[in-house]
């Protein structure tokens, strides 16, 4: 390679350049690919090992928002670490308190019971079988009782560590069980500073991705360990009760087999089930308790099914009970106990990772079919002359809104122009803004096609020049859309993430939003705990909407149609605003409208999170308890109240450096959204 100076003259490249130049490319991918099978052959050659040290680092995971809570309570890290291992430690301590005497005694029971249960099975079980189906089994009933009354006049103590493989044996299972709370007490101490570390070790450019995907990998294996315990225990309860209420000997060892084993799906249900099968044969050797141990298990797998599991563990965890089998199967037969500890929270993480793989195949051009909507290269320029209204006489014009004009498509489909017309305190404004129209449909096309994995929406794959007269071509080219004809609800939906605007005014009088309570103490522009919904009605042209309360709505749309509407705009705007993010971008607030299609069906229509929608702020010019500057209409808005205005029809002419300014943040906010 050489480089040009001034004159002309080809000077070639120094040394150290050259050397470079010649230097292998780094290829990512495969670099990739080799770490991963180097890990993979640590874990295998080191899982006798790495046991407790899983062990630890799982429990330091699940425990550290605990440590998080005793810090805010003022103890230092190494406190509340200290703090938390005991709280644990001495939970472990008293269930082995109460649930070992009770084994031991049940255990005990079991030795002395079982020669009378071994006559039962001589004298009428078998004898069944033969009658039943011919088979003639043959058991030397005397040396069984023998062997089995020697054992039960000993102590536990004195014959169970012979069934151990030897005393290293019994000191290796020792030495790592002590071991797990001497690893996870360094590892929950520095559990913050080690995830801050291989933060600073991601790639700049891929930090907000890294960012975004290590935080719902986070989400999805906390939510299904910490879920999966609370399943395991809740079962363990229930089957050692209803075992017991039907006077089942040993309910409680069955019940909590059962339940600890149900972290694999149906091995704890199968095997319960058997060992309380042939407990109630033994036991009572009648029909109506067998049937009632049946009914007991059936009920616990319908309420584990339907009940517990989703409640606790969450369907959107998405991790279906046959893969959980295969990957346990598989990772216990790669790499045994260690390959058990590290199947499912993998299998999770692997879960985002496909997650992620689908929302880029989503948003292909494989995918998405022919037609692309406007893109930020394919727009006007900024200084094109505006289109205040549009005229399409070609077509029948169904309704002028506050910035979009409909036209009818058939009896099927709707041709929506976005003008530039701008609309403030729900009123029109006589200026417009040159390029704005584009930008909106730009912008709604990009989100549309982004959450199409949330809720469907009114676009249909047809270009907007088709449907119009070739003379009328200029006026829908970038800022049109054609879309299905749907019946629109007569609400619109809006999610606020921020303390800002009307909300802010509100909270001020009141310390709520919409008569959602908030915590005291937030200041302006402050992110809130959580995003809340706070629905409004649709007013006409030149009316002001009027926020309402989520019951009214019901009364509007009914309950079910409401709670949908409810969940799926806070998924619209939590997932908007989690990518907003990452391109330097707040979404304060937006409103979502929506219809149903001839089937009832809930369907995303009019525009998607724009700047006319929403409150855009900068990410790295915000600061809570200031009203900070915005990429969006607040700009215009601002100007608006300090010019004094009385909101009320006409509005005022802008300025025409207002105009530019406002055209300008439309189109820096597009750019930093679609790049």
């Amino acid at each position: 390679m050489r480089y040009f100076t001034g004159y002309g003259v080809p000077t070639p490249l120094p040394l150290k350049h050259a050397r470079l130049n010649h230097m292998p490319r780094f290829n990512l991918p495969w670099f990739a690919l080799a770490l991963l099978l180097l890990a993979a052959c640590l874990v295998y050659w080191l899982a006798p090992i790495l046991t407790p040290f899983l062990s630890a680092a799982l429990l330091a995971y699940m425990f550290d928002p605990l440590a998080d809570r005793f810090e805010r309570f003022g103890l230092s890290r190494s406190m509340a670490t200290i703090a938390v291992i005991s709280v644990v430690g001495l939970a472990l301590f008293a269930l082995l308190l109460v649930a070992l005497p009770l084994f031991q005694g049940q255990f005990s029971e079991l030795s002395t019971r079982l020669p009378g249960m071994l006559d039962v099975l001589h004298e009428r079980f078998l004898p069944w079988l033969e009658h039943r189906f011919g088979l003639h089994l043959s058991l030397d009933l005397e040396t069984i009782k023998t062997w089995l009354t020697t054992k039960a006049t000993q102590n536990g103590a004195e014959w169970l560590p012979t069934l151990k493989t030897g005393a290293l044996a019994l000191i290796g299972i020792m030495a790592n069980l002590l071991l797990i709370p001497v690893v996870m007490f360094y590892l929950l101490k520095d559990w913050d500073v080690m995830m801050a570390r291989i933060t600073a070790l991601a790639p700049r450019p891929w930090l907000p991705v890294v960012t975004r995907v290590a935080g719902e990998m986070d989400r999805v294996v906390g939510e299904f360990l910490r879920g999966q315990l609370a399943v395991m225990a809740t079962l363990s309860a229930y089957y050692g009760l209803a075992l017991w209420a039907i006077g089942l000997d040993y309910a409680l060892p069955i019940g909590i087999i059962t339940g600890v084993l149900s972290f694999v799906p149906f091995l704890g249900f199968a095997l319960g089930v058997i060992l309380a099968l042939i407990v109630a044969l033994l036991q009572f050797g009648d029909l109506p308790h067998i049937l009632w141990v049946g009914g007991v298990y059936l009920l616990g797998q319908l309420l584990e099914s339907y009940v517990i599991t989703p409640r606790m563990v969450g369907e959107r965890v998405g991790l279906h009970p046959v893969a959980i089998i295969f990957v346990l199967a598989a990772f216990g037969q790669l790499f045994g106990f260690v390959g058990v500890l590290l199947a499912v929270p993998l299998a999770a993480v692997l879960l985002v990772g496909l997650r992620e793989l689908r929302a880029v195949y989503e948003q292909s051009s494989l995918y998405r079919g022919s037609y692309n909507a406007p893109s930020v290269h394919s727009l006007p320029p900024a200084m094109s002359a505006p289109l205040l209204e549009s005229r399409i006489p070609s077509l029948p014009l169904v309704h002028r809104g506050k910035v979009r004009d409909i036209y009818a498509v058939g009896t099927d489909k709707l041709l929506i122009v976005t003008t530039d017309r701008l609309s403030a305190f729900d009123v029109v404004l006589p200026s417009p803004i040159p390029g704005k129209g584009a930008i909106l449909t730009a912008v709604s096309a990009f989100w549309f096609k982004r959450l199409l994995h949330i809720i469907p929406n009114q676009m249909e794959d047809i270009t907007p020049e088709s449907v119009v007269a070739e003379n009328e071509r200029d006026q829908v080219a970038g800022r049109a859309i054609v879309v299905k004809k749907l019946r629109a609800l007569p609400v619109e939906a809006i999610v606020r993430g921020y303390l800002v605007g009307s909300g802010w005014k509100e909270y001020q009088t009141g310390q709520s939003v919409c008569g959602i309570a908030l915590p005291a103490g937030l200041k302006q522009a402050e992110r809130l705990p959580e995003p809340i919904f706070t629905p409004s009605t649709k007013a006409a042209v030149g009316a002001h909407d009027e926020n309402i309360s989520f019951e009214a709505m019901t009364d509007l749309i009914g309950i079910s149609l409401a709670q949908q509407l409810r969940n799926v705009s806070l998924a619209l705007y939590r997932a908007a605003a989690e990518y907003a993010l990452t391109r330097g971008i707040i979404i304060a607030d937006t409103k979502f409208e929506f219809g149903l299609d001839a089937a009832g069906n809930l369907v995303w229509i009019d525009e998607a999170l724009t700047p006319d929608s929403s409150r855009f702020w900068p990410a790295d010019q915000y600061q809570a308890g200031i009203s900070p500057p915005s990429f969006d209409k607040q700009f215009v808005r601002d100007w608006l109240e300090a010019s004094h205005w009385n909101k009320q029809p006409p509005g005022p002419e802008l300025p025409s450096e207002i105009v530019a300014k406002t055209a300008e943040k439309y189109r820096e906010a597009m750019t930093r959204l679609l790049g």
